[in-house]
């Protein structure tokens, strides 16, 4: 490393976070705040530590943004690369990442699906108080690299281009009343249905620790009207609900297009987060799976029945397992509400450790986790033995782990295919699929 002093080299791709970096023998640099394709020059110091880096030419997928807020907000943080750019280097994300995975042969890696519809897509905001009582801002939080420069650490945004138009059009109302009443909130989340022929917003508000719903109680009802909620649950800091408004739930971002909907979703869980690209996630998940009748899924963290009830529709019987409480109570009552529900077992728990426990050798084992990944992954193969295995991913290092841990157990991972969900930004979503050798 001793020689790298002053290089000039090009920026080669983005870690699954989002982080610029280059190699440089054998060993990776990150360089936050820069896009494949730039050319810069590093400075290293006596320690050949990066000590500074200066751009001299930018990347030709460079793109002026058009974000007013972009930087301190942090949210779209490909906002500057092009949208060829951003599918290109995605793609490229994901066979860094199946790259990594032994395996004797490779796996089907398919061509990128990139979003038809870049904003307006995004059904689900998040807002929060500032904590600074001087000059009180409410939005959205700052990006890692500027809460100091801004005040409270919040982003008083006006505008967000990636809001479906009945998000965007409560923005300034929502952050004028946040900042009226006391800072008890320790986030207020609105929701919006699918249809733009519904204005129907919801909320969900997660109380500071130690607050109570009923000593704020006209304070949340200000809000409600500020908003012009329809309906507002509020939680502690552990999201069990203890009270509700209204009626807090709107349709169709569960299972869109399937039969017996529209479905229902609350804002108090998950929900995907692209009005435009969840019925191609569907589309997917369902060619991978090839549902027939009588075919045996279980599968891990349900929700309210994005999958389940498409996969139900087509035949299969499912045995869905969820945990939170709000998507058991959603999911009970769409699965009741669908001319489905005898081809459905919900079961309220962890996925984790009920999976084990049912019945052996599956057609299918279905799992969409959180970002980290299904934690005890090989017990679960070992003991369910499914004979085949889908796996939705939203994050590419959990990805390499867990694909890594199926195939070390006997599984041949077949193909994947990405899925641009959250275009703008570095998130990327891969479907794959193993079967047993």
């Amino acid at each position: 490393m001793s020689q790298t002093k002053g290089i000039i080299t090009i920026i080669e791709g983005l870690t699954p976070e989002g982080q610029a970096f280059i190699k440089i023998e054998k060993k990776t640099i990150r360089l936050p705040g820069f896009l494949p394709g730039d050319k810069v020059e590093i400075f290293f110091d006596q320690e050949n530590k990066v000590e500074s880096v200066k751009l001299i030419d930018p990347s030709p997928n460079r793109v002026k943004p058009d974000c007013f807020f972009h930087g301190p907000c942090g949210g779209c943080d490909l906002l500057e690369l092009s949208e060829k750019g951003r599918k290109k280097e995605k793609q490229a994300m994901i066979e860094r990442a199946v790259a990594k995975i032994k395996q004797e042969s490779k796996p089907v890696i398919k061509p990128f699906i990139g979003a038809k519809e870049l904003i307006k897509y995004r059904p689900r905001v998040r807002l929060h108080q500032s904590r600074n009582y001087r000059d009180r801002q409410s939005g959205y939080l700052a990006s890692d690299n500027y809460p100091e420069k801004i005040p409270g650490g919040i982003v008083p945004i006006t505008a967000c281009a990636i809001l479906t138009p009945q998000l965007n059009k409560r923005l300034v109302a929502t952050r004028k009343i946040l900042d009226q009443i006391p800072v008890c909130l320790e986030n207020l989340v609105l929701m919006s249905s699918s249809s733009k022929h519904s204005d129907k917003v919801v909320g969900h508000a997660t109380l500071q620790k130690g607050k109570s719903p009923g000593y704020f109680h006209k304070e949340l009802l200000k809000v409600m009207r500020s908003a012009q909620l329809k309906g507002l649950t509020v939680s502690g800091p552990d999201g069990k609900v203890k009270k509700s408004y209204g009626t807090p739930s709107v349709t169709g971002l569960i299972a869109p297009g399937t039969p017996g909907g529209p479905y229902e979703a609350e804002p108090s869980f998950f929900v995907q987060g692209n009005i435009y690209q969840n019925p191609v996630l569907i589309k997917t998940v369902l060619s991978f799976c090839q549902p027939v009748k009588r075919q045996r899924i279980i599968e891990g963290y349900c929700g309210a029945g994005n999958f389940t009830l498409p996969l139900a529709a087509k035949g299969a019987t499912i045995q869905a397992i969820e945990s939170h409480p709000g998507a058991v109570r959603a999911a009970d009552k769409n699965f009741h509400n669908s001319d489905f529900n005898d081809r459905i077992e919900l079961i309220k728990g962890d996925a984790i450790k009920i999976i084990p426990t049912l019945k052996p050798e599956p057609d299918i084992l279905l799992l969409d986790p959180p970002r980290s990944g299904t934690h005890e992954l090989k017990k679960i193969l070992s003991t369910i033995k499914p004979r085949r295995i889908v796996y939705v991913f939203c994050d590419l290092n959990a990805l390499r782990k867990d694909s890594q841990k199926i195939v070390d157990e006997g599984y041949e991972f077949i193909e994947v295919q990405g899925l641009d969900l959250y275009p703008r930004t570095h998130h990327v979503e891969a479907i794959c699929l193993f079967e047993k050798k």
